[in-house]
């Protein structure tokens, strides 16, 4: 299956035009998903935030950080 990735802007009455290469009949799925409009710099810091809280779960710590687990850094 190819996936196209296209930003679009939607108009003024609510739409936005696409037109494809595909015959007319042919189905297609159509995902809808908003694009974030805040600053890039406000946008990394929350996700270095985010990360940050991350490593700190039990799971992080405990599971990830155990003896057993560094087996997988040997193959």
């Amino acid at each position: 299956m190819h996936a196209i990735t296209r930003i679009e802007t939607v108009d003024d009455s609510g739409f936005i035009h696409l037109q494809l290469e595909k015959q007319a009949g042919a189905k297609v799925r159509i995902i809808i998903e908003d694009i974030d409009t805040r600053n890039q710099a406000e946008a990394y810091a929350e996700s270095i935030a985010l990360a940050k809280m991350q490593e700190q779960t039990g799971f992080a710590k405990y599971v990830l950080g155990s003896a057993a687990e560094d087996v997988w850094n040997d193959l």
